[in-house]
């Protein structure tokens, strides 16, 4: 899936039926024969989105990761350049990576869409000012309305060739508790996160004795902390929560197996991986 691949996004499929009139004598009056249009699931929220390419399996990131925070009114559905992060992200045994940006540069980008019944028909789009890339695509939401199955296709942009491929999505919860964090580095550390209603968040730990605390915020499944650790310095940890289409591809993470709910952690000041395990 080339750069920004992840179609997590929203157009066109509307709910669709208009009421006919009935003339003539039938039974039913004037309550017309047409059927009214189906209820939109809600969708709302965090949303995590993993694709894979089925043309482009080769490339260098086959697979990317959409986050976002998607507002719904009625049957549509829309996320803004401030909540919406494509991450082009490469498998390999047990070593992955991630891209340094996506087919149009940087992270950002925007879904457009909508919802009519179970089904979610989505734009995402990336524009700078050597071009853009739209990806369009179209999903089945689960009864629960907290996942999502589908297909993208591009016609590509910004240098990438044309695409398509499939993807999965999750509503991404609230993240609270305590995380046990494992650095392949041998560095170990239990944090306690909260986040707020704005999606800020907030970890607190303890290094060689004395209490830290590292800030930041989520979009979607995406999670960014900074801040300093006595004994190390300053730091910065881009985190990803881990849903089932991410674990099939990444079942373990220096050797501890990955569950429903844990984070893949990067670290990028220092180049280390990490997990952080829900307690």
């Amino acid at each position: 899936m080339k750069k920004a691949i992840l179609s997590l996004a929203l157009l066109v499929c509307a709910g669709c039926g208009g009421t006919n009139s009935n003339s003539g004598g039938g039974n039913g009056g004037g309550n017309g024969g047409g059927n009214p249009a189906p209820t939109p699931a809600a969708i709302a929220g965090k949303w995590e989105f993993i694709s894979t390419s089925t043309t482009n399996a080769g490339v260098g990131y086959p697979n990317a990761g959409i986050e976002a925070i998607l507002s719904q009114t009625g049957t549509s559905v829309s996320s803004g350049t401030q909540a919406t992060i494509v991450i082009p992200f490469f498998v390999q045994g047990t070593n992955y990576g991630i891209a340094s940006g996506t087919s149009c540069g940087g992270y950002q980008a925007t879904v457009s869409g909508t919802v009519s019944g179970q089904t979610f028909s989505f734009t995402l789009t990336e524009t700078n000012t050597t071009g853009s890339y739209a990806v369009t695509g179209t999903a089945t939401i689960n009864s629960s309305n907290n996942s999502m199955t589908g297909t993208y296709t591009t016609t590509g942009g910004c240098g990438s060739p044309a695409d398509a491929g499939t993807f999965s999505g999750t509503l991404v919860p609230s993240i609270s508790g305590t995380y046990a964090t494992t650095f392949g580095t041998g560095a170990t550390s239990s944090l306690t996160v909260t986040e707020d209603a704005s999606h800020n968040v907030t970890a607190t730990g303890t290094s060689q004795g004395s209490s830290y605390t590292l800030t930041g915020n989520t979009i979607g499944g995406g999670l960014e902390l900074t801040g300093t650790i006595p004994g190390i310095g300053q730091v910065q940890y881009l985190g990803f929560y881990m849903n089932s289409p991410l674990i099939s591809l990444v079942p373990t993470i220096n050797g501890i197996s990955v569950s429903n709910g844990d984070f893949l952690i990067f670290g990028v000041t220092d180049n280390s991986v990490g997990i952080g395990k829900k307690q």
